[in-house]
C-alpha cells in the first residue's frame, strides 16, 4: 500500500483545502474550526477528525492531534484575515468603535505558526487573501510573544516600526527554522471556473527549494471566441439517451503535471452551471427549489461535477442546495437591465434606482458572463446576491451554483440554511486549487 503524507488543516472551514489535499494524496488526520456550521459540513463530507474550537484557546500539545513533533508532513490552513480584504476592511471601518487596527483576527496567522512551531512539520502552506500584501503593521513584540516563542518575535524589527505584513510573516516563519516564500495564483489557471486570486505562503524545514505553483497550471485565457464556447456533446441523441454519453474533447479536468505546456481554455460559468434546472424567486413555474435534474450533464466539467456512481443514472440523482432566494421587484428589474458581465456600483445608480446605502460596502450589481469564469465568489453573497446574478435568469446564484463555481462537486453537502451555506462556500478554498497546491508540495517539498 502506498504511504500517504500526513497533514492537518487549521481554520478548515467547510473543508475545501482538506478535500483538495486528499485528492493530492494526503492523509488529512485532524482539522479545527470555531464555526459550528463549518465543522458539521466538514464532518458530513470528509470525516469525524474535525474539532470545533477557537484555536486561540487551544494548546497544540494537549488539544491538538496525537502526533509527535517531527512526525507530521504538512500543516495547512487559511487563517481568516478580514482586515486584509477590501470588503472586510470597509465593513470593519463602518462599525462603531471598530477598526482594522483593533481587529485581532488579523493576527490569527500566529496561531497557525504556534502549531507549526510545536509539530515541526516537514512543510507548511498558509492561504490568504492578496489584500494582505499591501498592508503594513506596527511591530509589537509583546503581542507577538503571546503566541510565539520569545526568540522568534519579529527578528530584526524594532518595536513600533511600520513594516509590510508579508515581510513580518516571512520573518516569523523563517525564525521557526523554515525556508519560506509567498506567491499569488488565480484559481482559474487550475481548472476552477472563477477568477479568484489567492496568496499562498509555503515553507520547508529542510532544503531551500519551494514550488513554483505556475508550473502546475492546467488552464489559460481562451485564444478566440470559439474557445469561450461551452464544450457540449455532439453525438445524435445526446440529450435523450444518457447511456451514450461521450464528449468531443478530452478530460474535463486534466491531471496536474509539472511543467505541462498544453493547457485548456478557462472553464466558464456556462461550463459550470447551465445544465442545472431553472428556479425562480416567486416559485410556481419555474419552482423556487429544484431537487432533481432535468437534463444530463451537457459539458465535460458538468459531468465531473455530477459525480455519478457507475451503477446509477443521472435521473436517479438527488439535487441539493439548489433553492432560489427571494428578490424584490426593484432588484429583479435592475437584474434584467444588466448585460452579461456588466456591473453597476450601487453608488453610481441614480437615486430612483438606489435601494441601498453606498457608504458601508462598495457593493455592486453584476450579471455573470456565461462565456468567462465567474467573478470571485465572496462570503458577502450571504447578505445578498447582487454581485452574482445568473447569466440568463433574473435572480442571484443558488448555493449549488456558487459551490460549482468553487469546484465543489454536487455530492458535497452544505447546510439547509442558505445564509450559512453561502458563507461557507464564499470563504472556502476551491478544492481544485487546493489539489494543485497539494500536488506541488508533495512533488517538490516532500518527494512522495
Amino acid at each position: 500500500m502506498e504511504t500517504r503524507p500526513s497533514a492537518i488543516d487549521l481554520f478548515c472551514g467547510a473543508g475545501g483545502l482538506s478535500q483538495g489535499l486528499r485528492k493530492a494524496g494526503f492523509d488529512v488526520q485532524w482539522a479545527i474550526d470555531s464555526d459550528a456550521a463549518a465543522v458539521e459540513t466538514y464532518r458530513q463530507n470528509i470525516g469525524d477528525h474535525v474539532v470545533e474550537a477557537d484555536i486561540r484557546e487551544t494548546d497544540p500539545a494537549t488539544d491538538g492531534p496525537d502526533i509527535k513533533p517531527g512526525d507530521l508532513d504538512l500543516v495547512a490552513g487559511g487563517p481568516p484575515c478580514p482586515s486584509f480584504s477590501t470588503i472586510g476592511r470597509a465593513k470593519l471601518e463602518s462599525l462603531e468603535e471598530r477598526s482594522t487596527e483593533n481587529d485581532n483576527r488579523n493576527v490569527l496567522y500566529r496561531d497557525f505558526l504556534r502549531y507549526v512551531d510545536y509539530f515541526e512539520p516537514s512543510a507548511f502552506v498558509m492561504e490568504n487573501v492578496p489584500g494582505l500584501l499591501n498592508d503594513t503593521a506596527l511591530v509589537e513584540t509583546d503581542t507577538i510573544q503571546q503566541s510565539l516563542p520569545t526568540d522568534t518575535a519579529s527578528p530584526g524589527k524594532p518595536v513600533g516600526q511600520e513594516t509590510p505584513v508579508p515581510e513580518i510573516i516571512l520573518e516569523e516563519m523563517e525564525a521557526l527554522g523554515y525556508h519560506a516564500d509567498w506567491g499569488v495564483v488565480d484559481a482559474a489557471d487550475f481548472g476552477v471556473p472563477q477568477y479568484r486570486n489567492r496568496v499562498f505562503f509555503t515553507g520547508v524545514r529542510y532544503g531551500n527549494t519551494l514550488p513554483d505553483l505556475d508550473q502546475w497550471r492546467t488552464h489559460r485565457e481562451p485564444k478566440n471566441e470559439q474557445e469561450r464556447t461551452m464544450r457540449i456533446r455532439r453525438e445524435p441523441g445526446a440529450f435523450t439517451d444518457s447511456s451514450q454519453t461521450t464528449f468531443d474533447t478530452g478530460p474535463a479536468l486534466p491531471p496536474f503535471t509539472r511543467g505541462e505546456t498544453t493547457r485548456l481554455p478557462y472553464l466558464t460559468v456556462a461550463d459550470a452551471i447551465m445544465d442545472l434546472p431553472p428556479v425562480s424567486p416567486g416559485g410556481g413555474m419555474p419552482p423556487g427549489e429544484a431537487t432533481e435534474y432535468t437534463l444530463p450533464p451537457v459539458s465535460p466539467y458538468q459531468k465531473w461535477l455530477r459525480d455519478i456512481p457507475e451503477d446509477e443514472d443521472w435521473e436517479d440523482q438527488v439535487l441539493r442546495n439548489h433553492t432560489c432566494r427571494w428578490h424584490n421587484h426593484l432588484d429583479l428589474s435592475i437584474y434584467k437591465l444588466l448585460g452579461h458581465g456588466v456591473g453597476w456600483n450601487i453608488g453610481d445608480v441614480s437615486q430612483e434606482l438606489q435601494p441601498y446605502r453606498d457608504d458601508v460596502f462598495p457593493d455592486k450589481y453584476k450579471k455573470q458572463d456565461p462565456s468567462k469564469p465567474a467573478s470571485t465568489i465572496l462570503a458577502h453573497i450571504q447578505k445578498d446576491g447582487h454581485m452574482f446574478i445568473h447569466p440568463t435568469e433574473a435572480r442571484s446564484l443558488t448555493v449549488r451554483e456558487a459551490a460549482r463555481l468553487q469546484s465543489f462537486r454536487d455530492s458535497y453537502w452544505f447546510p439547509e440554511s442558505r445564509t450559512k451555506a453561502y458563507r461557507l462556500v464564499g470563504n472556502a478554498v476551491p478544492p481544485r486549487l487546493a489539489h494543485a497546491v497539494g500536488k506541488a508540495i508533495r512533488d517538490v517539498l516532500l518527494e512522495y
